[in-house]
């Protein structure tokens, strides 16, 4: 049995011996070259875990695409990965030259690997590549030339297998629950316990078979590298009848690609998608899209995208898409202006003529599946603009002017008024009304032939690309591209141009500019900057479609119309889409697609909705697209950390107890050291077909507060994050609003030693210490002051007491000057009485002497009797003016009862020195004292001796000064 490789060297140089023709839509390709993702060009099988995750056996090892990054794992001695296997727990089996191990992630989600070969008994360790690993109840098997090794990853264990008389092993496959192999001495064999058994079929003898899938019930299909396909049951065996051309092309892989449909990968033509029928469905080549012929592997994945590894790259094929390419010249893809459908016929006008491909399906099916080439109709060369169809004829805009399309051929009508733009038919009539470079034109139908008029003069010459007929007013409405929108009054059959009015911004449009004029349900609107627009004949003016308003809103439209199910179909200058059941809806897949300016689609019906585009035609199974919708995951791809040095925090997986989940878990969550403070968030979609239209959203739980808005952005990075506890999360969607589950990443920064919890402790026990110390300082500072206070206070309350002191010392001096001026006053009043007593005594004394004398003198009796009774008066006065008594009561009310006091504390003390006492107290000298006594000076200085000697005072002690401060 001939090794795989040595088939391939001679499969290479064939050179295909027939010519398939590919259907005339080209879906989405996506071409992966080796140098783009830095691998190696040769990829032997590819695989898709849970997850999403993309595996590829290739010439460089292991590699893995997630939506965003390749990545290489290099096998021991760094050799080619032949085979790969996923299996139930998450395990990634692969086969290399000489090596067979697995990979599975780390603690921190990276790939490891992990080699069985100690397993293997030690006679049997030495092999080539491994082609193929097969999983069959619960055991994993591995395929070599020479032998087959089954491993039970329960037990540890490895069984060698050797082909019966060191036969080749050439395949190994599952199908139909049953493991099936072919080694060159027994052919075809199954797997019965624990045996090889061989099948004995006589139509596979001397055929290599490369691979065994099931067909559907208990049939299983069967394909060989020189005799085709085959059906194998248990009634036995038959070919599986396709085209010659595939088989002469060399089968080198089989992959089901859905209920009714299997992919075919050949050598030297790509590959082929045939149906249960055997019929050929679709076909990838280089010729529309594939990197190379030559298909080494090819696999499904969990959104229905066929991945083919080539000889030379990876290739991912959307053809399930709804989207596909109808390029007229693949090799020259030029800008598509319009498309009609026309007696079983597509018809493309491109910048560069008319082309034209028969439609070998019906109308009713998607049509980019027909399998015709386009060819250029004559005469058609240069700019189309626009195609018409009135089911009778097809028309022609064209720079040169306007022609009928006749089988394959343009048949020129007219250039009178240069190029045509499109053409309308008149409401009622055959006749059509083209708008033209300079102005509108008339063409009359006999019903035989359409007949250019000249009967129509355009004011100026007006290019009018965009015209609708409004039959119930016989009007034109026109549109210019800046001047404004005509209004055309036409005659009642049309054949003449009554008046021209051009409406501008005075006549209620929002501006000059932009304005466009289409006829939807009959109706008559017109696109503005601002929206939709109608014209109110009543007022003569625009103003805002009260109908549209809801549905298209303040939208910029370039273009309008209207399908069989009376949806609107429109187009902006960024992107496209439609409005049907009252909601105006884009589809992301045609942004940024239409040629700006000269936006066209052409709605046949709900499986060929056609757009024109800067390359070629795309074509919108819209009936298909409805149905497309797929569950959306979000993948997690990497959390690195960029601070100083980058390192992988995270590599794509969780790897939870040894088993790998969508979620993270406890064990999974990283405690970084503070110098950790920056990071950066990689991530995709498993929907790779559409990777560029997925939007995302993300939140950092312990920095942000709110969700980012959706974007397109597959990666975050934050910097200069504090210490503490964050989560990443987040979600995706898609183009038709789906959203994906969010996902999460949970990391913690721990604190600078400074910012620990005991740093805390410390600091709080400082500040609390600090706190107290200030308080006692505090508490010291407030006796302190309050010390200083009630010394302040006791000082000035003895201030204050000295200042009240003070202040009744001087009221007491006031008063005791008040009462010594009252005293001296009053002792001068009884001075002054005393003194007035004292002469008024002289004076009844002299005047009783001087009576007495005259009463001794005088003689006469009667006299001497008159003058005895004044005597006796005067002696009666001199008694009443005895007023010691009185003077001694006024005396004491003056000095406090003074004489009281003194008579108490000196009992010998007479009436005579009592008075001397009084006088002295009044400050009277001794003359005046002498006076009111009637006594000499010597007889005062003997009272005043005796005064001395009865109060017991000393010779040191002065008489006056002892009687003042007395009492």
């Amino acid at each position: 049995m001939k090794n795989r490789v040595l088939f391939l060297v001679i499969l290479l140089g064939f050179i295909k011996s027939g010519f398939s023709q590919t259907t005339i839509g080209r879906p989405d390709i996506q071409n992966f070259s080796h140098e783009q993702s830095n691998i190696g060009a040769q990829t032997w099988k590819i695989m898709q875990d849970r997850f999403g995750i993309m595996y590829f056996a290739n010439n460089s090892g292991l590699v893995s695409y997630n939506g965003k990054e390749w990545k290489k794992f290099q096998l021991p001695n760094k050799t080619i990965a032949r085979s790969i296997y996923i299996s139930d727990d998450d395990k990634i089996y692969v086969g290399g030259q000489g090596t067979i191990g697995y990979f599975f992630p780390d603690r921190q989600g990276s790939l490891k690997y992990h080699s069985l070969i100690d397993l293997i008994p030690a006679r049997y360790k030495s092999f080539g590549d491994v082609w193929q690993i097969v999983e069959f109840e619960n055991n994993i098997f591995f395929r070599t030339s020479n032998k087959i090794y089954k491993l039970d990853p329960k037990k540890e264990l490895i069984k060698v297998f050797e082909g019966p008389n060191f036969s080749k092993w050439s395949f190994v496959h599952k199908s139909q629950n049953q493991l099936f192999a072919q080694n060159s001495w027994q052919n075809l064999v199954v797997l019965k316990n624990n045996n090889w058994e061989p099948l004995n079929i006589p139509e596979l003898k001397s055929t290599e078979i490369f691979d065994i899938q099931d067909f559907g019930g208990d049939t299983s299909i069967i394909s060989t590298l020189h005799h085709g396909l085959f059906l194998m049951n248990n009634t036995g065996i038959r070919p599986f009848h396709i085209q010659k051309q595939i088989i002469q092309n060399q089968i080198f892989s089989i992959e089901p690609v859905s209920n009714n449909l299997f992919a075919i990968g050949t050598v030297s033509n790509g590959i082929y998608i045939v149906d249960k029928n055997g019929n050929s469905v679709m076909h990838f080549s280089t010729d529309n899209g594939l990197q190379n012929n030559n298909v080494l592997s090819m696999f499904v994945d969990n959104h229905s995208n066929l991945w083919a590894g080539l000889d030379e790259g990876i290739d991912l094929i959307n053809y399930k898409s709804p989207f596909t390419k109808i390029i007229p010249v693949p090799q020259r893809p030029t800008p598509t202006y319009a498309a009609n459908i026309f007696n079983n016929r597509i018809y493309l006008g491109t910048s560069d003529g008319l082309y034209a491909a028969d439609l070998t399906l019906s109308e009713k099916n998607d049509i980019s599946l027909s399998q015709k080439s386009f060819y250029r109709v004559q005469n058609s060369g240069r700019q189309v603009w626009n195609l018409f169809n009135n089911g009778e004829q097809l028309l022609m805009a064209h720079h040169d002017g306007t022609f009928e399309i006749k089988s394959n051929t343009a048949l020129f009508l007219d250039n009178y008024y240069g190029g045509a733009w499109l053409y309308r038919q008149i409401p009622g009539s055959k006749n059509l009304i083209a708008g033209t470079y300079d102005g509108i034109q008339l063409f009359i139908n006999n019903n035989q032939h359409l007949i250019p008029t000249k009967k129509l003069s355009f004011p100026n010459k007006e290019p009018l690309r965009f015209i609708e007929i409004d039959s119930s007013h016989h009007i034109i409405w026109a549109s210019h591209p800046y001047r404004g929108i005509y209004k055309v009054n036409m005659s009642a059959n049309y054949d003449n141009i009554e008046k021209v009015q051009l409406y501008t911004q005075k006549d209620g449009l929002p501006a000059n500019t932009n304005n466009f004029v289409f006829k939807i349900n009959n109706q008559i609107v017109f696109t503005t900057e601002n929206g939709v627009y109608e014209y109110d004949y009543e007022n003569g003016l625009f103003r805002v479609s009260k109908q549209y308003l809801p549905i298209f809103g303040k939208l910029s439209i370039k273009f309008l119309t209207e399908d069989s199910k009376q949806r609107i179909w429109f187009a902006t200058e960024q992107g496209a889409g439609v409005a049907e059941k009252g909601n105006a809806k884009f589809i992301p897949e045609l942004n940024e697609k239409l040629i700006a300016g000269f936006e066209n689609i052409y709605p046949f019906n709900d499986k060929n909705i056609l757009i024109g585009s800067y390359k070629g035609i795309i074509h919108l199974n819209y009936s298909q697209y409805q149905k497309s919708r797929s569950k959306i995951s979000v993948l997690l791809s990497k959390v690195v950390t960029t601070s100083n040095k980058d390192s992988i925090l995270f590599n794509g997986y969780f790897n939870n107890n040894g088993k790998i989940s969508g979620k993270q878990g406890e064990n999974n969550i990283f405690k970084l050291l503070p110098k950790f403070s920056s990071f950066r968030f990689e991530f995709s979609t498993d929907h790779y077909e559409k990777s560029d239209q997925i939007l995302y959203s993300y939140k950092l739980e312990g920095f942000d507060d709110e969700w980012s808005d959706w974007n397109n952005k597959n990666e975050k990075d934050y910097t200069n994050l504090s210490h503490g506890k964050y989560t990443f999360l987040l979600k995706a969607k898609d183009n038709f609003g789906n959203n994906s589950d969010p996902i999460s990443y949970s990391f913690e920064i721990l604190p600078r030693w400074y910012q620990t919890i005991l740093a805390r402790f410390i600091y709080f026990a400082l500040l609390m210490l600090f706190f107290y110390t200030l308080n006692k300082l505090y508490q010291q500072r407030l006796i302190k002051q309050k010390a200083n206070h009630e010394k302040e206070q006791a000082h000035l309350k003895y201030v204050h007491e000295l200042e009240l002191e003070k202040n009744e010392k001087e009221i007491i001096q006031l008063k005791n000057d008040k009462l010594e001026t009252e005293v001296v006053y009053k002792n001068k009043e009884l001075a002054s009485t005393t003194m007035h007593l004292y002469k008024r005594g002289r004076l009844l004394g002299k005047i009783k002497e001087d009576l007495s004398e005259g009463i001794k003198k005088s003689q006469i009796k009667e006299e001497k009797s008159d003058f005895n009774k004044l005597l006796k008066l005067i002696i009666e006065e001199e008694k009443q003016a005895e007023d010691w008594e009185q003077f001694a009561i006024h005396f004491d009310d003056v000095h406090n009862r003074f004489l009281q006091k003194i008579k108490l504390a000196y009992p010998n003390l007479t009436s005579g020195d009592l008075k001397l006492c009084a006088y002295l107290k009044m400050n009277l000298s001794s003359k005046e004292i002498a006076q009111l006594l009637n006594i000499s000076l010597k007889g005062v200085e003997i009272g005043r001796y005796r005064l001395r000697k009865k109060l017991g005072l000393g010779p040191n002690v002065n008489l006056a000064g002892f009687i003042n401060e007395f009492g």
